[in-house]
């Protein structure tokens, strides 16, 4: 009998330590998700930008050209938002502590729709932003700080890049 004890409690340990691992019976695992580097995550947004998580939401920033200013919304699940048709306001803290303050307008329509404006932004790598828009009723201060993930500078006009 006690060869059966034990022989039952490594079962159970088993068992325990591959339910624990997500190896137990009824659980679903994607290794792919599991085991990619962080940053191929972020380039695998739907837009190209970098995604950001602002409190329950996320918002994907995408700077073309170094004047075209872009913001999606999407929800906890990342599926994307439609958003408000109010204008949202962009403060941005630029290197060297330089303020600047941007008007983005809706565009598009439905879960297609995103926050857009123009600015020059050539030479600007990284910045800190606070997105202010009314969301679900309410006056929000979504904030975060952009990174240029692939360090290029963006082209000038008439540089030909």
């Amino acid at each position: 009998m006690m060869h059966m004890h034990s022989l039952s409690r490594t079962a159970v340990m088993l068992t325990i330590i591959l339910i624990t691992m997500g190896l137990g019976p009824g659980v679903r695992t994607t290794w792919a998700d599991k085991h990619q580097p962080r940053d191929a995550h972020q380039h695998a947004t739907p837009h190209g930008g970098q995604m950001v998580n602002v409190g329950q939401y996320f918002l994907e920033i995408v700077v073309k050209n170094g004047q075209t200013v872009q913001v999606y919304l999407y929800n906890p699940f990342l599926q994307p938002l439609a958003v408000p048709a109010q204008p949202a306001t962009l403060s941005l803290r630029l290197p060297g502590n330089k303020r600047q303050t941007l008007t983005l307008e809706a565009q598009g329509s439905g879960t297609e729709s995103y926050w857009s404006t123009t600015a020059d932004l050539h030479d600007v790598h990284t910045f800190e932003g606070t997105l202010r828009v009314a969301l679900d009723g309410a006056s929000r201060n979504l904030r975060f700080t952009y990174r240029d993930e692939h360090g290029e500078t963006p082209s000038k006009p008439g540089q030909g890049r």
